[in-house]
């Protein structure tokens, strides 16, 4: 998913793990010019749903910290 939020565009995704069966909310904010400035994951956790949503949550605190 791709959402704009204070000037920067998040990506989110979550990406099952088969090692694990845990999914991993991942996210990838960029700049107004399409840079990546930060990447990471949020702890696995076992509904896709709510990694990716996780991510979410992660991806827009990172900014609001700015």
């Amino acid at each position: 998913m791709n959402i704009d939020y204070k000037g920067y565009s998040i990506i989110t995704a979550s990406e099952l793990d088969d090692g694990t069966n845990l999914w991993n909310g991942r996210y990838r904010i960029l700049d107004d010019n399409g840079i990546v400035v930060y990447e990471s994951f949020v702890e696995p956790l076992q509904d896709q749903e709510k990694a990716h949503e996780a991510a979410n949550v992660e991806a827009r605190a990172w900014i609001d910290r700015r």
